[in-house]
């Protein structure tokens, strides 16, 4: 237990419903103990441990039990069923400010939400200048908080909760309060604590996010755990399962459930590619590369001029997943160089082309095309969609192809595809594949790092000196 920081056994959290208001009467008046009441079930029978210092991240539709459970960990909520078990001192953002009197001020409201959070008077005080000065409230710290609009509100209980240092974080869409410059100070701020292996529960709609901040993550189906594995699995299921049509979510369900639901050695299948052989084959190109001396400029095109792109047959993406092939066939994905050669080891600063080839089985109006570029973690990197559309029937057989510049740098990454069309002003997918197609951009020497390459050119580098000062020498 000394490595657990959280540990959940068969939990389970329900709320009594009745069909009338008196049958709650009846129920407590009866001495045979003759319930009036149906059973909800918010979460069910729940099994979950966190180890110390996992990033754990939590997706389900609204109404799938999330909060329920945060309030079950953070002790809001007592389970009817099972054991919560926390080893550690927990701080949790579910409700910024929740936990303010109206009619206090500002400055009341910090001393006043640190003490429900556990802290002395003493303590507060000594955090009292980081709170004030990242919340950026003014005067208003003198004023009550009734008089403040929501966003500052949010600001202030984001402030004190995030100075207050604890083991364990429960973060629930708390990473979007205020505006634009002061989201970006509340990210880094949650960045320093995503980096200094503290224990984190964050719950997001933003799946770009859970995938980019988190380790592991689970899916909550109606207060259950369906899919407990890396960030990008469960994200691109639950992705799956929300854009799938009504009449195929059970199926999706099923297809999902049917899946190893935890992993035991998630921390290595986050990378499902780097145990594949991508060494470029032996070629006067690549075999002048050692021989190369470095390039310190910014410009980087000679670099760029030593690479050639190649075709790696061991580089298959292991995910692919299709949304609904009845009507629409996504097939023949691959990307090629202008010249027509078929490649998957690209080269940065090189324009390549996409193909894809749609096979209808049904007819459809304003038929739109899309495509997605997505890092090895799934974040979102660059997507498009077609400006114009069009109309298909049964048996239409459709090529498309995108022309890209590749600006990535080194690593690995995906291509999913999409095509859609509107239904009651609504686009919604007639089919779409994820991780369809898995690409490497070959590294650059001597180039510089980050996701994408800007085309930086090199620097002009001029000396200032001051006025009436001696220059020669």
């Amino acid at each position: 237990m000394e490595n657990i920081a959280i540990s959940l056994k068969n939990v389970s959290k329900y709320y009594k419903l009745y069909n009338n208001p008196k049958d709650r009467l009846k129920e407590a008046l009866n001495r045979k103990g003759k319930t009036y009441h149906k059973k909800f079930y918010a979460t069910k029978a729940l099994n979950l441990t966190v180890r110390k210092g996992e990033i754990l991240g939590i997706v389900g539709k609204n109404g799938s039990g999330k909060s329920t459970l945060l309030k079950l960990i953070t002790g809001v909520l007592k389970p009817d069923e099972g054991a919560v078990k926390v080893n550690g001192k927990i701080s949790a953002l579910l409700e910024l400010g929740s936990g303010f009197n109206p009619e206090f001020t500002g400055l009341q409201n910090i001393y006043f939400y640190g003490t429900i959070l556990g802290f002395s008077k003493k303590e507060m005080e000594a955090k009292l200048d980081d709170i004030i000065a990242f919340a950026e409230i003014g005067d208003f710290l003198y004023q009550p908080l009734k008089t403040y609009s929501s966003g500052m509100k949010a600001r202030l209980g984001f402030a004190v909760a995030v100075h207050i240092d604890p083991e364990i974080l429960i973060l629930d869409e708390v990473l979007s309060v205020g505006d634009a410059l002061f989201k970006r100070k509340s990210y880094a701020k949650m960045q320093e604590f995503f980096e200094s292996g503290k224990t984190i529960i964050y719950v997001s709609h933003a799946l770009g996010e859970i995938n980019r901040l988190c380790e592991r993550a689970i899916f909550l189906h109606e207060g259950s755990i369906i899919l407990d594995d890396t960030p990008k699995t469960v994200t691109k299921y639950y992705e799956k399962f929300l854009f799938a049509k009504d009449q195929n979510r059970t199926e999706v369900l099923n297809e999902i459930r049917t899946l190893s639901t935890i992993s035991e050695n998630l921390s290595h299948t986050i990378s499902e590619e780097k145990s594949i052989n991508t060494t470029p084959p032996k070629s006067k190109h690549n075999a002048a590369l050692s021989k190369t001396k470095p390039d310190t400029s910014c410009s980087h095109k000679d670099n760029f001029s030593k690479l050639h792109p190649y075709f790696i047959p061991d580089l298959v993406s292991k995910n692919r997943m299709e949304y609904d092939a009845s009507t629409l066939q996504i097939t023949d994905i691959y990307i090629e160089t202008l010249q027509g050669e078929r490649v998957n080891a690209l080269v940065t600063n090189h324009t390549y082309r996409l193909h894809y080839t749609l096979s209808f089985k049904a007819s459809y109006t304003n038929v739109n095309f899309g495509m997605q570029i997505i890092t090895e973690k799934g974040v979102l990197l660059s997507g498009t969609k077609t400006d114009r559309t069009i109309d298909v029937q049964p048996e239409d057989k459709v090529s498309i192809s995108w022309e890209f510049e590749c600006l990535m740098h080194e690593g690995i990454y995906y291509i999913n595809i999409g095509v859609n069309h509107p239904v009651e002003n609504e686009l919604i997918y007639i089919n779409r594949v994820t991780d369809a197609y898995v690409f490497k951009v070959l590294p650059i020497e001597n180039c510089c790092n980050g996701l994408v390459y800007l085309k930086q050119k090199a620097p002009e580098i001029n000396f200032l000196h001051q006025d009436n000062k001696d220059t020669t020498k």
